[in-house]
């Protein structure tokens, strides 16, 4: 798909002038005196949230060329080529359809969408094996004798599922602990494994390829410590997350869950990866875990721009990326339980837009993100909250509750 660089278009230019004119001073106790319905009309609810933007250095005008350039930029038609499972990703000449994962059956026959001819047979797929993934962690919270689950992943396959563990600590079953172990350097995994006993311990190992030296450095270990311990049935203490059955029949695993190349790993919680979610929240939760993100994605596809969250938190990036120069985001959580949340969106973010080339292989002439920088209050507020006051031009923030 060709599309024109958005430091090309008409808005772009438009928006350096108004950054010189009047937002490189721009006062947010100015706007609020000489607009009274500020709050009203820079908030928003979208599904199951609900944002402030009030806050943030932008009045209507600035957002209407944000919204111009978006247009001009092409934003609404990449996403409805996503969306339709055009390959987007063309470095990997791949679809880009984590979307996917979350769509409940049928849901798009429901709706009538055009893309259900070209993505029907991944949908039917998606809920495959997303049922027989239930259906295996079901069984795994009904058995007693299993305590302890012990995800070993790196990157996405272990900040994703952690951080939704920790995050639904509420709704965590009881009688079962959820331990997380990426590091490769051994202290982590041995940490863990001094709390748990070998016949009551089901180890997940989540390696797409089932070749992630980290991954499998730590489960390597986790088998030789098993052994040692007196473990014998590999097979029932032992699960993969993994396309490489016949590397994970290798290692001795006979139960495994896929998922597919047009998955990117910092969006496959929702994906078999999620399986650590699942036995802990239930399948009715995970399956409520899904709903609530495919009405985000439905929101992201259909709410017109002005009235999309996500295009317009995005749009708010460039404009504090590429004009007023903030280089950082620091997310605070106020909500313990959102404590790993940070880690997750630093992957989710730089890793999706930490680029320095353009989707046509040439140099980046310009910023396409900011470093993400985040600690739960009131651990970070000394050190980030400070540091963003007296260098105003290192970050902006965003506080959770």
């Amino acid at each position: 798909m060709n599309r024109a660089r958005c430091d090309q278009t008409p808005a772009w230019g438009a928006l350096k002038s108004i950054y010189l004119a009047s937002g490189k001073g721009f006062d947010l106790r100015t706007a609020f005196a000489a607009d009274a319905d500020r709050f009203k009309t820079f908030s928003q609810a979208a599904p199951h949230v609900f944002a402030d933007l009030s806050k943030n250095l932008i009045d209507a005008p600035v957002e209407q060329v944000l919204l111009d350039l978006a247009r001009q930029s092409g934003l609404e038609q990449h996403r409805d080529a996503m969306f339709a499972g055009d390959k987007i990703n063309n470095t990997e000449n791949r679809a880009v359809m984590h979307w996917l994962l979350r769509n409940p059956p049928l849901a798009q026959i429901q709706k009538a969408r055009p893309a259900i001819d070209s993505v029907a047979d991944e949908l039917a797929a998606v809920h495959t094996t997303l049922e027989a993934m239930l259906a295996y962690a079901t069984a795994v919270r009904a058995d007693g004798q299993i305590t302890d689950v012990v995800n070993i992943g790196i990157g996405g396959s272990d900040l994703g599922p952690q951080m939704a563990v920790l995050a639904l600590d509420e709704f965590v079953t009881p009688g079962k602990r959820f331990h997380f172990v990426s590091n490769v350097d051994g202290h982590e995994l041995a940490s863990v494994l001094r709390k748990v006993k070998v016949d009551s311990t089901l180890f997940l190992i989540a390696s797409k390829t089932f070749t992630t030296i980290e991954t499998m450095t730590n489960a390597n270990s986790a088998k030789a410590w098993f052994a040692a311990q007196g473990g014998t049935d590999v097979a029932r203490h032992f699960a993969a997350l993994t396309t490489n059955v016949v590397a994970a029949n290798a290692f001795g695993i006979s139960t495994t869950f896929g998922f597919w190349d047009w998955v990117g790993g910092r969006y496959s919680v929702w994906s078999a990866i999620g399986l650590p979610l699942a036995i802990a929240i239930g399948a009715a939760g995970f399956k409520a875990f899904l709903a609530g993100a495919h009405d985000m994605d439905e929101h992201f596809r259909t709410a017109p721009l002005a009235q999309n969250l996500p295009v317009r938190l995005g749009l708010l990036d460039v404009w504090y990326r590429n004009f007023h120069g903030f280089t950082s985001r620091s997310v605070a959580p106020y909500h313990s339980a959102l404590k790993r949340y940070p880690a997750y969106l630093q992957q989710l973010e730089m890793e999706s837009n930490g680029k320095v080339s353009m989707h046509w292989a040439k140099a980046c002439p310009l910023a396409a993100r900011r470093r993400c920088g985040a600690s739960p209050v009131p651990m970070g507020s000394t050190p980030i909250f400070r540091c963003c006051t007296r260098a105003p031009t290192w970050c902006r923030w965003n506080l959770l509750r």
